[in-house]
């Protein structure tokens, strides 16, 4: 019959009935799209099978749990498996020469599709093989689910110290839920739109194609880590990698106005010899405030694009009364002509600067200059109550 039901049948009911239909009952399987209508995720019930190696051996001990494990068939089910007492288990020495992998694995034999002429379920280790890049050995027969895999090293014995179990084992387990269930384990593709599973703490959703990471509810910000793609509504908020707010506008993530920003201030504490007619970058080697450290010497380089509120200031020593002093936001290398500033020298020490609203995008490189044509070379005033100085605040994207 193509058509089976479990415990309908008042007679003739098989063990492949009833592991077919009930296994329908877990998380589906979606390694093949041949698997989506018959066949199961395998897996241990969470928290189950735990290793305790025996220190000073080769001796280890896997504990009590339950498990499913899918057969290899498409109509063959899913085998539930119970340990329930704790099982022990010896590994061999190692080689003489090179190290090897064992397998520990939870195996169901059921001779009427794997022809092994058993029909048991067991704990068992195979034995790999001793290489200078050893792999894992392939399950001898049966239908398997991996457990642990141990290192052993060459020359290793019970005689010798036994095992550093805290090394040598790598866990190969992974765990299966109800239908419906969330998988607390991350590695494998979604079977249906709508499924869950937990992740390094974080759930996820998958739409048919990708795991999404899941907001804690409409109207919540979804943590940064890890960082949420795409929006799901316009309006729904996200903290960035930086811990700053953003705000999904339909189609991109921009910062939330009003809500983040960013600072720059860094001043010059010591003279700069500046020559005649030439506009050249300021060193600035007081750093107040430098919200994402994109300042190094003479340069800022911009870390989110928007508009940017950019403020510099140049203060001249008094060698000399002759010519103009200026000062300029320099934008990628050219000056920016609405951010440019001079006037007459005065008597005294002379301070040019401004404001201008800038446009920038992000990794765009700022630096203010400074400009004198006395006629000679003339110096920053630095200390003393006299800063050259460079500010630059984000307003909005």
């Amino acid at each position: 019959m193509t058509v089976r039901a479990a415990w309908l049948t008042e007679t003739g009911q098989t063990r492949e009935d009833t592991r077919l239909t009930l296994s329908g009952l877990l998380t589906v399987n979606a390694n093949a799209a041949e698997n989506l209508p018959l066949k199961s995720r395998g897996g241990i019930v969470p928290g189950g099978f735990a290793l305790t190696g025996a220190t000073g051996s080769m001796t280890f001990t896997i504990g009590t749990g339950r498990a499913f494990v899918q057969g290899g068939r498409i109509n063959q089910g899913a085998y539930p498996v119970a340990v329930t007492e704790p099982e022990t288990l010896t590994v061999l020495d190692g080689d003489a020469q090179y190290d090897r992998l064992d397998l520990v694995e939870l195996v169901v034999r059921d001779s009427v599709y794997d022809g092994t002429a058993a029909t048991e379920a067991l704990l068992r280790l195979v034995k790999g093989t001793p290489s200078t890049s050893p792999t894992l050995p392939n399950t001898p027969d049966g239908s398997a689910l991996p457990l642990y895999q141990i290192r052993v090293p060459k020359g290793a014995s019970a005689g010798g110290g036994g095992l550093l179990w805290e090394s040598a084992v790598t866990p190969l387990r992974y765990p299966t839920v109800a239908l419906g269930g969330i998988v607390p384990a991350g590695g494998f593709s979604g079977a249906y739109p709508g499924q869950y599973r937990e992740e390094s703490g974080v759930l996820q959703r998958w739409d048919g194609t990708v795991w999404v990471p899941y907001p804690k509810s409409a109207g919540g910000i979804a943590p940064s880590t890890p960082l949420l793609v795409s929006g799901s509504y316009v309006g729904q908020y996200r903290e960035d990698a930086a811990g700053q707010l953003q705000r999904w506008n339909g189609s991109a993530w921009v910062y939330a106005e009003g809500r983040t920003t960013l600072l720059l201030s860094v001043s010059q504490s010591t003279a700069q010899s500046v020559s005649s007619g030439v506009w050249t970058a300021m060193n600035l080697n007081v750093t107040d405030v430098d919200d994402t450290a994109g300042w190094a010497t003479n340069v800022y380089t911009v870390p989110r694009a928007g508009w940017w509120r950019v403020a510099g200031a140049v203060t001249w020593f008094t060698e000399s009364t002759s010519g103009t002093r200026g000062s300029r936001i320099y934008v990628n290398g050219a000056g920016v002509p609405r951010a440019t500033w001079q006037i007459g020298a005065g008597p005294g020490a002379t301070t040019v600067g401004g404001t201008a609203l800038l446009k920038l995008a992000a990794g765009d490189k700022v630096a203010l200059y400074g400009l004198q044509s006395s006629g000679t070379t003339m110096t920053t005033l630095g200390g003393s109550g006299y800063y050259t100085s460079l500010n630059a605040e984000w307003l909005r994207s």
